[in-house]
């Protein structure tokens, strides 16, 4: 009879899940980087089945939750099949019921991920070295974080606010090694692309211990992708030489923006905005696309208007998504 029970209860979970694995595998076939996507997929499945082993043995499940706690690597999205489903019901659901581009989304539950040995080591070093660099621009690691990313200049611009001042300054400009595709959003799995928006990164998003040298997932797909239905996972900034759709940095540069974002998030701030941009979007540099780029150039007005607002004010944006389109407002 339990035999039945569990071979009912299989049957019933594959042929939910067969649509989204049908997908999947089409997604990877069409992926040029399929080898490393098969890669990713058998070691998570390697320690998926560790996990189910582990709390076999407890008797009891342990939620995505208690797993980031034990320092598990989470590139994938915790709730794969649930998360697709909700992407394909909000391109039907009406624009008056869109949801703000937050941290109140409900699979981006704080998730305390602690950071490696060697990860530890890396922050005691690099804060060390940091100090006097903070110090003479007046901040201090801890300062809460702020990032803008620039595709075409490949520039990654990290800036810090001394708590007591609503601005913030520019600490440093770092050296993009490589990013994937060309001007454009990412539009789904597997297409070559970086991602173009107003991201968020919690601590349930930083990646002590990944493939990469470092990294922190920035939450793609968000609000806005999911409306327009572009969809993807995984998408970081990370260390080292290759991209595979996201924001590659050198191994020293991701030591020093790993350890500012980690030292911000455990002084008390709760995530930190990424803003990805496919060029300095001023006014000039705007009129050059209006020909060139007529598919995306209604997008890139609108990423423009919050490009301009942190140009204006020197604050970032609180974003939100309605009716398609990114709306700003000060927070």
């Amino acid at each position: 009879m339990f035999a039945r029970i569990v071979i009912s209860i299989f049957l019933i979970a594959a042929g939910i899940a067969s649509p989204w694995l049908v997908k999947d595998w089409m997604d990877w076939r069409a992926d040029e980087e399929r080898a490393d996507r098969l890669y990713d997929r058998v070691t998570g499945l390697s320690d998926r089945l560790k996990q189910l082993v582990q709390t076999s043995d407890q008797g009891s499940l342990v939620s995505v939750e208690s797993t980031d706690e034990a320092g598990e690597e989470a590139d994938q999205e915790p709730y794969p099949f649930a998360s697709k489903t909700l992407r394909m019901l909000k391109g039907v659901i009406p624009a008056s019921m869109a949801t703000q581009a937050s941290p109140n989304h409900p699979y981006f539950k704080p998730a305390e991920v602690h950071a490696t040995a060697s990860s530890k080591l890396i922050i005691e070093e690099t804060k060390a070295r940091l100090d006097s660099e903070l110090g003479s621009l007046g901040l201090a690691p801890g300062d809460p974080v702020f990032i803008r990313v620039f595709k075409e200049e490949h520039e990654l611009e990290v800036w810090l606010r001394n708590s007591p001042d609503p601005d913030y300054t520019l600490f440093k400009v770092y050296r993009i090694l490589d990013w994937s595709g060309g001007p454009g959003p990412k539009l789904q799995e597997g297409d070559g692309q970086t991602p173009e928006g107003f991201y968020f990164i919690s601590r349930s998003r930083l990646r002590p211990e990944t493939r990469h040298h470092l990294g922190m997932d920035i939450g793609f797909p968000n609000d806005f992708d999911s409306f327009h239905g572009r969809g993807g996972s995984g998408i970081m900034i990370h260390g080292g030489g290759t991209s595979r759709g996201s924001y590659a940095l050198s191994p020293d540069d991701m030591n020093e923006v790993f350890t500012l974002a980690t030292l911000a998030l455990e002084s008390g701030q709760t995530f930190f905005r990424v803003n990805a941009f496919p060029f300095r979007m001023t006014d000039k540099r705007m009129e050059k696309e209006w020909e060139r780029q007529p598919r995306w150039i209604d997008f890139w007005v609108n990423l423009k208007e919050g490009y301009d607002f942190f140009e204006n004010v020197n604050v970032p944006p609180d974003v939100s998504v309605n009716e398609g389109n990114y709306e700003f407002r000060i927070h």
